[in-house]
């Protein structure tokens, strides 16, 4: 997968630093297999049921999407193989990994992080975007939800690796509003947008969804103009 970080040699290494040799953590065994099992072409529905059977809470989210009104199923759905056919493969991959980075992700609060406000806003930016996405381009529905909610998903991992240098621009922003990255970049040569694409390279995110994250303060992707301009829309929203 392509990097956005430009002329700079080494993303990884160079993020290492940033968070002194933190390891990114990695998602949940029984995640990664239903990824991986969705992504072979040659798996089946029943392949990627039993996959996905071994991580009960998100069977659970996957069955009651496919028996809820969006779908509109005349029978009740009551195994995974049928949810999974009800649902489809976009739309599963988007809930798998967005199951992943919440389960791989800091939910300790820290200095300018409060983690249930950090993810009531992250949902409400993925709600408005499968909204607008629903009117204005509705294949891209649940590519856009994710892009939306996952766009900040940095932010976490920053505030609880660096409290005090990157707590503080948290602070200063939940009080001062304006543009977070810009904050950052007074203090770092980075911001959480980047951070972020380093994040979805190595968790291996879709191409377009990792260009809607990189790009959502305002960076053009050429590929992917619809979804990274539908995640910017809902990144105006609310505060982390």
């Amino acid at each position: 997968m392509f990097s956005f970080f430009g002329k700079k040699t080494d993303p990884k290494a160079q993020l290492q630093k940033i968070l002194r040799g933190y390891e990114l953590p990695s998602f949940p065994t029984a995640i990664m297999q239903t990824l991986q099992k969705i992504r072979d072409p040659k798996a089946s529905a029943p392949d990627i049921a039993e996959a996905l059977s071994f991580d009960p809470g998100l069977s659970v989210q996957v069955l009651r999407l496919a028996n809820s009104a969006v779908f509109s199923s005349r029978k009740k759905v009551e195994n995974l193989t049928q949810a999974i056919a009800l649902v489809g493969l976009s739309q599963l991959e988007t809930m798998v990994l967005s199951a992943g980075v919440g389960k791989a992700t800091p939910g300790k609060a820290s200095k300018g992080y409060d983690a249930v406000r950090f993810w009531l806003a992250s949902a409400r930016r993925g709600a408005l975007a499968h909204t607008l996405a629903s009117t204005l381009s509705p294949t891209m529905k649940s590519e856009c939800f994710t892009a939306g909610f996952l766009q900040d998903m940095a932010v976490p991992f920053l505030a609880t690796q660096d409290p005090e240098n990157y707590g503080s621009i948290l602070e200063r922003w939940h009080k001062e509003g304006g543009d977070l990255c810009k904050l950052e970049r007074e203090v770092f040569d980075w911001d959480h947008a980047e951070v972020a694409t380093w994040m979805c390279n190595e968790w291996d995110f879709p191409e377009s969804i990792a260009a809607a994250i990189g790009g959502h303060h305002g960076a053009h992707y050429e590929g992917h103009r619809p979804l990274a301009r539908l995640s910017l829309f809902g990144g105006y929203t609310s505060r982390k």
